[in-house]
């Protein structure tokens, strides 16, 4: 199914006044798979919603490069790029990203490495192919909500816009 470029003409701020004067009746529906997405990633990174925390700043570096977009899921899943390509980011960047104390974040990192989850090379985090494979129920998780939030706030447009 493809959405018509004119299907959702309201710009953003428009959507999100949409979206603020309608939250307790769509409410329950942004906030469920939200919820399994966080117990899935908490889950994932051993009970250590940091370690998800610290995984999400590198991966958002990662998908950042202008490399990453020209794979393909396949490519990515079948160990082809080891390391992944990164912009960069480093312990003190990660730990001002989550406002998590540089010390935590050092040592999670060390045990992310430990892991196999990431790469350091030099100051520089890199995310692994070891973690793209072992976060396949995250990643499900973030499509399953990217698209559960854009039916809701596409039917609530077109209620709102009809």
């Amino acid at each position: 199914m493809t959405a018509r470029k004119d299907d959702l003409k309201i710009d953003r701020e428009g959507l999100l006044q949409l979206v603020a004067d309608n939250y307790p009746t769509i409410a329950r529906s942004l906030l469920r798979p939200l919820l399994r997405l966080l117990s899935i990633s908490r889950e994932a990174c051993g009970g250590d919603v940091d370690k998800f925390l610290i995984m999400l700043v590198i991966a958002i570096r990662t998908t950042e490069h202008e490399s990453f977009a020209t794979y393909s899921q396949a490519q990515l899943l079948s160990g082809e790029i080891p390391i992944f390509p990164t912009l960069g980011t480093n312990v003190r960047s990660v730990a001002d990203s989550t406002g998590t104390p540089r010390e935590t974040v050092r040592r999670k990192v060390g045990e992310l490495i430990e892991a196999g989850w990431i790469s350091r090379q030099g100051n520089e985090l890199r995310f692994t192919v070891l973690a793209y494979q072992e976060l396949a129920g995250v990643r499900v998780a973030i499509e399953d909500l990217a698209v559960s939030n854009f039916q809701v706030v596409a039917d609530l447009a077109r209620r709102g816009t009809g």
